[in-house]
């Protein structure tokens, strides 16, 4: 499996499709040991018998690759997390600011190239 920070958007929706389709073979499973009971080739004996090996394979799948995404769900949180606290605490300062006109800098003060004054900005 890739590390948690080659994921990106695209690949996390691509395991959870994935995982919707495992599901739906799962089931697709448990519904043909109905049918085959139903015709008469499984007793009712072997039909649960190889449903609950189906359904304790998917508990499995399912339990292996959700443990997986939830490290990288929980780091994306706390990605996302940071950036919105970045974005409160700027927003917390410019709400302390007083209203009016703002100060020039001096001609010879040149404000910091590493200073945002707009989000996004570089």
């Amino acid at each position: 499996m890739k590390t948690i920070e080659t994921f990106d958007i695209t690949q996390k929706a691509r395991i959870y499709h994935t995982i919707a389709q495992l599901t739906s073979s799962f089931s697709s499973i448990m519904r043909y040991c109905e049918d085959l009971e139903q015709a008469g080739v499984l007793t009712t004996k072997y039909r649960r018998l190889y449903q609950a090996f189906t359904m304790e394979i998917q508990a499995q799948l399912n339990s292996d690759i959700l443990e997986h995404m939830d490290s990288i769900e929980m780091d994306d949180w706390n990605r996302s997390g940071r950036v919105r606290d970045q974005r409160e605490k700027y927003l917390r300062s410019e709400g302390e600011k007083p209203a009016g006109r703002k100060k020039a800098p001096h001609k010879e003060e040149k404000p910091s190239p590493r200073k945002r004054t707009t989000p996004g900005a570089k």
